[in-house]
């Protein structure tokens, strides 16, 4: 799946904003072996003037145990300047269940231990080891119509208060057998920010989506 988001501003006066966004993610499925790999580009500027980028990439293998049961090894990359954060890398592994398998409803559950190294634009740099545990759940409510929503909770062992969540919420409507339209909040919290940055970030987006 490709998509590409774009959303241009102009504001009163003679300012303007401009934000672009470009994704993908491929998904390989070879039993007992599924492999996924998603990036997400966004990038925001003003008066020519870039002002923030975020560029997210995550690959997963998972090698199903049982019907329900897989156990998976994942490695993600974020780089946020929105947050504050110049190179966050993280790598992890555990087990997901699948809860809730009939349709319209699909839900899956994860848990897992990682290691995250995260190099910040100011402060000190971060590597620990983590917890980590989220959920994805898809409801498929029409032939040409579903709800997403993904969520993922982690938290340092070196350091309790420092937890963050994200949470990705999307709803995708069929136009063609090739072209959908999407629409999606993404919403990030970290509990001990970067000097200087919110505890929150959020994005939200309209796209089109190409699916081969």
């Amino acid at each position: 799946i490709w998509e590409r988001a774009c959303r241009l501003r102009q504001p009163s006066g003679n300012s303007s904003t401009q934000a672009i966004g470009l994704g993908g993610e491929v998904t390989v499925r070879r039993a007992p072996w599924t492999y996924n790999g998603k990036v997400a580009y966004v990038h925001n500027e003003s008066e020519g003037v870039l002002q923030a980028e975020s560029f997210a990439g995550l690959f997963q293998a998972s090698r199903a145990l049982k019907p329900r049961l897989a156990a998976y090894g994942k490695y993600g990359y974020l780089r946020n300047t929105f947050a504050g954060i110049e190179n966050r890398n993280s790598i992890s592994g555990g087990i997901e269940y699948l809860v809730i398998q009939p349709e319209p409803h699909r839900l899956k559950v994860n848990a897992g231990i990682g290691y995250a190294n995260e190099q910040r634009v100011i402060g000190e740099d971060l590597s620990t080891a983590e917890f980590l545990t989220g959920a994805s759940y898809k409801w498929t409510f029409s032939p040409t119509a579903d709800f997403t929503d993904d969520y993922d909770f982690s938290v340092a062992f070196s350091d309790a208060g420092d937890w963050r969540n994200a949470n990705i919420a999307t709803l995708t409507a069929k136009l063609t057998t090739l072209f959908s339209l999407k629409l999606s909040n993404i919403v990030r919290y970290v509990h001990e920010p970067v000097f200087g940055f919110e505890n929150t970030d959020t994005i939200t987006s309209i796209a089109l989506v190409a699916k081969f």
